[in-house]
This record gives C-alpha cells, structure tokens and sequence, in this order.
C-alpha cells in the first residue's frame, strides 16, 4: 500500500511542477508583463543622465516596438513608424531630476498565439521644475502586441489622461 500511495504523491507533485513551471516560464501574459516593464524602463531616464545613456535606452526601445508601430497620445500628433516615435523621445530633453516611468494595473489579454492586448496606467513621475518635488501624471493606455521573430513588440499604443476623482 505504501507503493502505491507514494506513488500518488510523486504524481501530484509532477503536476503541480509542471503547472507552476508553465505559470511561470512559458505563460504568455507573463512574457508580455515582462516585456512592457523593459519598455518602461526603457523610458525612464535616470537623475544622472548621459548621451551615451539616452543611446543605449533608444536602442533598447526600437527592439520593443513594431516597425509600424502606431501610437496616438492626447494632444500629440498620430505617429505611425517606429523611427518617427524614437526621433521624437530622442528630442525630449527631461528635468535634471530624471524621469520614472511605471506601467501600473496591467491587464493583459492574449488572443491568439502572436496576438494580444494591454490595458494599463502609465505614471510618469518626474522633478517639479520651480520646487523641484516630485510630480505624477497618470494616462490610461491600451495596447496591441504581436509576436514577430518569436519576441512580443508592441504594435499600437493609445494612451488619454485617467480621469479625475470628484
């Protein structure tokens, strides 16, 4: 009996493994969480900023974006190529303090296998120019990512400013 019942346990253990194993290293939402955390790291700018810095995070982002890539920010002009949007981060010149970038509630849905969707918040916190304090601006986001070559990129981004509590 003692067989038998050892033998179960190995069994559960296998499953419960392989589901934990799955949940974490193969899930596609997860792969997607992890790529849009590396694209807002990739935006953020430190307080200690250099050129060469700025460069290596701008070659980061291109691997994250689609090539046509479209993205629609309140305010902004559509913005339909991966190099318009890159020349465009490029030219913004941040306060000294640097700039902190978060994607947080992430939703994310997968749709097919090389197709998904994320609704989040973008908090972009940065150094209040006359007071120097630090300042939150919060925009709700929806993307669209496809998988190409086996990596997630984002191909669209539309983001509007969250609104505010009475």
């Amino acid at each position: 009996m003692r067989t038998n019942g050892s033998a179960y346990v190995a069994l559960v253990v296998a499953a419960l493994g392989s589901y934990f194993t799955y949940q974490w290293w193969f899930n596609p939402a997860r792969a997607i969480k992890l790529r849009l955390g590396q694209v807002a790291a990739a935006l953020s700018v430190p307080a200690p900023d250099s050129d060469i810095a700025r460069l290596e995070r701008l070659a980061e982002l291109r691997k994250y974006l689609a090539s046509d890539v479209r993205v629609e920010i309140d305010g902004t002009p559509l913005m339909t190529t991966r190099e318009a949007i890159l020349g465009t981060i490029a030219n913004l010149r941040p306060a000294t303090g640097g700039v902190d970038v978060q994607f947080v509630d992430t939703q994310v849905t997968v749709d097919s296998v090389d197709q998904a969707r994320a609704y989040l918040t973008v908090r972009v916190t940065t150094p209040d120019r006359q007071t120097g304090e630090r300042t939150i601006d919060s925009r709700e986001a929806a993307l669209t990512l496809g998988r190409r070559g086996g990596e997630w990129v984002v191909t669209s981004a539309e983001s509007k400013r969250a609104p505010t509590r009475p």
